[in-house]
């Protein structure tokens, strides 16, 4: 019998009784009880469809491997709760270039009468329908299976696993030497971390943000990621993930302004009441977690022209040490942008303009005179010098 043969066997008040007294509910950013989802929308039409889906702020993406683990599970629930709803079709959503999943995953879901899409569940559209997130639907059927777990879904090294909804978030990631902390949809510091909980991490995601890494260029990548999931049909949302994507984009590229934090926050504010779905939402929320608690990158950036990071290309620079190049040429030999200037016995001088800063000059360097530094650059020469010529002063 399948869990799905199962639960009709089972019987419609069974059913509910047993959802209601697991506490089922709803999962992601959306959490209440299952049921009380259910009774609005069969109160509210008569043609109900049930979509299912991650929550669409999810551009991490992390329960996506539900769908590659216990594929049959999520399927069984959305079927599940189709029968729940006397829905007239059901649907399964992927992110739009998730086809080649959609294509694994076309027998199975047509075995269970879901139907796939790739895009992201128009909310305006679903209304008065069921929405269900597919780990809420993976839920549902290991409830009628019997291996129901109570507990929140953290996905590490590629997996998904429950844990007590309780459990601290030092107890499941390492915070030791963090500069931050992406949970859920929003940058913490690492002391608030250690008081949050996987209940908190409602897309399964705690990602420990080290010293190496870039704030700014992490929140420039995220605005990315939620303009490309927007639909574009809320205002706020359209137009305020240009603009935050978009000043975020010019500080990694050294051509940040003063008032772009401000004005971050300026946009960031009205998003969460002004968008229908958690792209806006979120994304804001991500944008200004960014600027409130770790300013201090940004104003690097723009005030001080530093990634203390070192990852923005835009502040990294690659010259050659004047006192140290013996003219021999390797590094010009194997510049791919053609960026270096000089002759055998003269100093050699990188443009850096033309220069990309992919390092293979200083791996081919013997002499180490090539150098690569967020700092400031010392006194070099402006023309052809001779080696052990230059003088500095």
């Amino acid at each position: 019998m399948t869990t799905f043969e199962a639960a009709k066997a089972m019987g419609y008040a069974a059913l509910v009784e047993k959802i209601r007294e697991a506490g089922l509910k709803e999962y992601g950013l959306y959490p209440e009880p299952l049921m009380e989802k259910v009774f609005r929308a069969n109160a509210k039409k008569t043609d109900i469809y049930v979509y299912a889906g991650l929550n669409n702020a999810d551009t991490d993406r992390a329960l996506l491997v539900l769908l590659k683990d216990c594929a049959e599970s999520v399927l069984s629930g959305i079927e599940i709760a189709a029968m729940l709803t006397g829905a007239k079709a059901s649907f399964l959503y992927l992110p739009e270039d998730e086809t080649d999943l959609a294509e694994e995953l076309k027998q199975a879901a047509s075995a269970h009468h879901v139907i796939l899409v790739n895009d992201i569940i128009n909310v305006r559209e679903a209304e008065e329908d069921l929405i269900i997130h597919i780990a809420a639907a993976a839920d549902l059927a290991a409830l009628v299976d019997g291996t129901y777990e109570e507990g929140a879904w953290i996905v590490t090294d590629g997996k998904a696993k429950k844990v007590p909804a309780d459990t601290k978030a030092g107890d499941l990631v390492s915070l030791e030497g963090a500069k931050a902390v992406w949970l859920g949809y929003q940058y913490y510091t690492p002391e608030e971390a250690a008081s949050l909980t996987a209940g908190d991490a409602t897309n399964a995601v705690i990602r420990v943000i080290g010293n190496q890494e870039c704030i700014v260029s992490d929140v420039q990548k995220r605005m990315l990621a939620d303009r490309k999931a927007s639909c574009g049909r809320c205002v706020f949302c359209r137009e305020g993930l240009i603009q935050l994507e978009y000043m975020a984009r010019e500080i990694t590229q050294a051509r940040g302004k003063g008032g772009f934090i401000d004005l971050t926050k300026e946009i960031s504010e009205p998003m969460p009441y002004s968008t229908l779905c958690s792209v806006g939402q979120e994304s804001s929320k991500a944008a200004m977690s960014a600027v409130e608690k770790f300013g201090s990158e940004f104003e690097a950036h723009i005030k001080k022209n530093v990634c203390p990071a070192g990852v923005c290309q835009a502040f990294v620079h690659i010259y050659i040490d004047p006192a140290a190049c013996t003219g021999c040429g390797e590094c010009i030999d194997v510049c791919p942008a053609d960026c270096i200037e000089g002759k055998a016995k003269f100093i050699h001088m990188i443009d850096e303009f033309d220069c990309t800063r992919c390092g293979k000059c200083i791996d081919a360097c013997e002499e180490e005179a090539i150098i690569k530094t967020s700092g400031k650059l010392p006194k070099l020469p402006n023309r052809l010098t001779k080696v052990g010529k230059f003088k500095k002063h």
